[in-house]
């Protein structure tokens, strides 16, 4: 870093201004499940300090501290907690710390600092990589001697996955605004908010199933669709869609194929002539370039009959313990392409202890640094070694192996859910 480069900060000191109580486990699991990306807020700032009042809940006896350098502007952004320390300057604490480090995962312990009314023994710092030209860290810190682990860090790594896309998607958002001005920031926040209410808050109770599920865009907003519907005679749908690109013309499409979907389906319940009704109408009002895999299955809950139509998307996977998986992918093309499309059913009786597992390819085409692809072996893999665990434990597994598989860079929208019958 040169010495003529002159180092804009913005500090804000929030949360945990008490003595903290003696030091316990850090709740990782509590607060991986409370930085759910439907639940974060949009600007940088905001994103931050949510974050923070979340590490705060999750290890409140504990110091945190957020930190961003944006080499192209030679800024850096920072939140800290009451109990870190106050003096953010250039050459002391942590910030050099994180200008310095290239370790994915820094684990030390502190020396004592003269006039600190809570010593601060152990300290844990987890790289950021927000983008190609913003880096950072997240760096907890505890009054208790040798109080993290090589544990702590593979769990912190998997929760700055999550930071990592947050702080990405809330930077995109502010170079939006700087571009466009507040009428994008409206457009783009009813986007968002019309995406949210489409998409369930939470999966239904059916007798005899565990349902989860996960939905992450690569922008903002995403073209990725989950849905469930609650049928006539104790029957239940299941539709997983992913509208053709990403951002708000894949959400705008998708908002018009629920629509219609649901309108259809609910009112005729041969699958395969909704398909082709729907593939029609998106024939005639979309260009040419706009189209919807989707795939959608009625689950009799009496019989435990499950119908589907597979139209163009990822095929979902049936799992069962000691037998061969089996893909769910017959139906017919994407809709809104060919005219005249017509598309097939099939069917299959679902077993206690089976897993059946839907998702966008946004799952199965994740690639890694090195490219390689999370492919449905990898998928399958994850599903067999968590197959004794609840249908969320697996979705949220689903979820955490292909971000440490792909870095957590999603270049698509991402959907997954999962279906365990009891």
């Amino acid at each position: 870093m040169a010495n003529k480069t002159t180092i804009s900060r913005k500090t804000r000191v929030k949360v945990a201004d008490s003595v903290p109580a003696p030091a316990t486990k850090p709740q990782w699991d509590k607060l991986r499940a409370l930085l759910k990306p439907d639940k974060l807020p949009l600007g940088l700032t905001a994103v931050l300090q949510h974050v923070l009042k979340q590490l705060h809940e999750a290890a409140p006896q504990m110091a945190a501290g957020i930190f961003l350098l944006d080499e192209e502007k030679r800024s850096i952004q920072a939140q800290v907690s009451e109990l870190f320390q106050r003096g953010i300057q250039e050459g002391r604490g942590a910030l050099p710390e994180v200008l310095r480090t290239s370790a994915p995962v820094t684990i030390l312990e502190l020396p004592a600092v003269e006039g600190e009314s809570v010593a601060m023994q152990s300290q844990i710092m987890v790289s950021l990589q927000a983008s190609p030209r913003v880096r950072g860290a997240l760096i907890l810190r505890s009054p208790g001697k040798n109080a993290f682990t090589a544990a702590d860090g593979e769990a912190l790594s998997r929760i700055a996955q999550k930071i990592q896309t947050a702080i990405e998607n809330a930077m995109i958002h502010e170079k939006m605004l700087q571009e466009a001005g507040g009428e994008a920031e409206r457009d783009l926040v009813m986007a968002q908010e019309i995406m949210a209410r489409l998409v369930p808050r939470k999966a239904p109770e059916i007798t005899g199933v565990q349902v989860a599920n996960i939905n992450v865009p690569a922008k903002i907003v995403g073209g990725d669709f989950l849905d469930y519907i609650n049928l006539r005679d104790n029957h239940y749908g299941f539709l997983v869609a992913d509208a053709a690109g990403n951002g708000i013309p894949s959400a705008l499409l998708m908002t018009g194929f629920r629509a219609l979907f649901r309108g259809l389906i609910q009112n005729e319940f041969n699958i395969r002539s909704v398909f082709r009704r729907v593939n029609e109408q998106l024939v005639e009002s979309t260009a040419s370039h706009q189209f919807v895999s989707a795939f959608y299955a009625a689950l009799d809950v009496t019989t435990r009959r499950l119908i589907y139509v597979n139209g163009g998307h990822v095929p979902p996977l049936l799992y069962r313990p000691d037998q061969p998986p089996r893909a769910l992918e017959v139906g017919g093309p994407v809709l809104g392409i060919l005219p005249g499309t017509s598309y097939h059913e099939d069917s299959v009786v679902v077993k206690p202890n089976d897993i059946l597992v839907l998702y966008s390819d946004g799952l199965s085409e994740a690639e890694s640094p090195d490219g390689l692809i999370f492919d449905s072996h990898h998928i399958l893999r994850v599903v067999e070694n968590h197959e004794k665990k609840s249908a969320e434990e697996i979705c949220q597994a689903l979820l955490e192996e292909v971000q440490k598989f792909s870095g957590a860079q999603h270049a698509d929208d991402l959907t997954i859910c999962v279906l365990k019958f009891l």
